[in-house]
């Protein structure tokens, strides 16, 4: 840009990116095993008409990698793993008790509930319609349970009136 110009944050759009996924040390540099053979990048071709998005799971499969090498290569050493990834922060397992997701009243009859999860395809990836957007479909939260540990059912059994 010309130094007189006031550049202009532009919004992402679905060109072509690539996103990187590594761990880093200050001491070590870039994580990898010794002879170099072993890694534990992750480079993605974001968007959802390319290889999707960077998700929970990803980050999961990312992490055990670094810790299979940690303790392959270096274990007499401490390690602490820090992560700055936003999606990570509210992440719980999908059928997580959530008061959120649970209904004011009783539900109509002949019909469970349950929260909205993405759709995940064979290879671990999101689902998109045909308009572009995520397909959702519909869990069952893990049953509750009473303080004195008996599991408390939420969920209406199949055929129930």
């Amino acid at each position: 840009m010309d130094k007189n110009t006031t550049p202009v944050p532009q919004p992402k759009g679905e060109g072509a990116s690539l996103m990187v996924a590594d761990f880093v040390s200050a001491d070590y540099g870039w994580l990898h095993s010794p002879d170099r053979q072993e890694d534990a990048r992750v480079l993605l071709k974001v968007g959802k008409s390319r290889e999707g998005y960077f998700t929970n799971k990803d980050v999961l499969k990312q992490t055990q990698t670094a810790m299979d090498i940690l303790q392959a290569h270096y274990p007499n050493k401490d390690h602490i793993l820090i992560f700055d990834n936003a999606a990570t922060h509210l992440k719980r397992p999908d059928k997580a008790l959530s008061a959120w997701n649970m209904p004011k009243f009783i539900p109509k009859e002949g019909a469970n509930w349950g929260p909205e999860t993405t759709k995940i395809s064979e290879n671990g990836k999101p689902v998109y319609g045909p308009d572009g957007k995520v397909l959702k479909v519909k869990i069952h939260m893990a049953d509750a349970k009473f303080a004195n540990g008996t599991p408390q059912e939420l969920y209406f059994p199949q055929g129930h009136p």
